[in-house]
């Protein structure tokens, strides 16, 4: 290959390296976009025992706002509604890619054990959590 021809693939390789350096932990949603105050950040930190080694960001949210972060976050990102299995409610893992940056993220929202059958019950269950995995390669 001519080096003229090199040159653009050089470039696109390079950015994509210089891209996967600048993931770090952090308030991922609210870096994507508008999140809701009742989606409340809890903190960030690098699994370095899992694969790929991914930033988990976790969040809670007070029952009487579950309803509402899980109508946001499907809207947002596409995230399954939650079920009932066994003895808590939690949606399956859904991941997407933020077209401005290239990076892959995996989220989830769940409760502890519970309870509570319905979702008009949802307000009784004290807190839910969402995780949320940023992935600076892809997983």
């Amino acid at each position: 290959m001519r080096p003229a021809k090199l040159l653009p693939w050089l470039c696109l390789l390079a950015a994509g390296g210089a891209q996967a350096a600048e993931l770090a932990c952090g308030d991922f949603l609210s870096r994507q976009g508008q999140k809701p105050a009742y989606i409340v950040y809890q903190g960030c930190q690098q699994n370095m025992q899992r694969q790929d080694q991914p930033f988990e960001a976790r969040y809670e949210i007070d029952g009487r706002h579950a309803q509402q972060a899980e109508a946001y976050l499907r809207r947002a990102y596409g995230l399954p509604r939650l079920k009932r299995y066994c003895c808590m409610w939690d949606s399956t893992r859904h991941s997407w890619r933020d077209r401005r940056t290239g990076y892959a993220y995996v989220m989830f929202m769940a409760t502890e054990e519970t309870p509570v059958r319905t979702r008009a019950a949802w307000p009784r269950i004290a807190r839910f959590v969402v995780q949320v995995d940023g992935y600076a390669t892809d997983p």
